[in-house]
């Protein structure tokens, strides 16, 4: 038969004194409360991670639809630059060039008149079509996927400053 003093009291090792046992449980429960807590950290991290992942996504998805929206109205522009140009100011020029020949009688300063606007609106429509292609791209998501996927680097107080990265 078993002693009964074994069911009454925790064993404990020979030559061990009470104190350092109870120590010893108390540093294993600190330990335990710790991993514990850096589980939930560990949780809530992967929680954020996979928050800011979804954020992303819809960030692509609008950009998306922005770049869709964006590459349809430049393409509009470039059938209304083609088209328009050719029906609406091809008539401006013919008229302007019969006005201006009639009051000049020159051939050389009404065609020179008439290639000056010609580059002027076309200067203009280039640059509204450079407009409009701009707006297209990923630029929030790029941004939002580098923070995602790489630590910003904090400036280094102490480095120097001609110094190239």
């Amino acid at each position: 038969m078993q002693p009964s003093e074994s069911s009454e009291a925790p064993a404990q090792r020979p030559g061990q004194p009470e104190s350092t046992q109870a120590a010893l449980t108390k540093s294993a429960e600190q330990a335990l409360d710790q991993l514990a807590e850096i589980a939930a950290l560990g949780n809530s991290v992967r929680q954020a991670y996979a928050s800011q992942l979804k954020l992303t996504g819809q960030i692509a998805t609008a950009e998306w639809q922005l770049t869709g929206r964006s590459l349809t109205i430049a393409a509009a522009l470039v059938v209304c630059f083609g088209a328009g140009m050719i029906l609406l100011w091809g008539s401006v020029l013919l008229l302007l060039g019969y006005l201006l020949f009639q009051l000049t009688s020159s051939v050389v300063i009404t065609a020179t008149a008439l290639l000056l606007l010609q580059f002027a609106l076309l200067l203009w429509c280039w640059r509204s079509l450079a407009y409009v292609l701009s707006q297209a791209g990923f630029s929030n998501t790029l941004r939002q996927l580098q923070l995602l996927l790489f630590r910003p680097q904090k400036e280094d107080t102490n480095a120097d400053p001609t110094a190239t990265h």
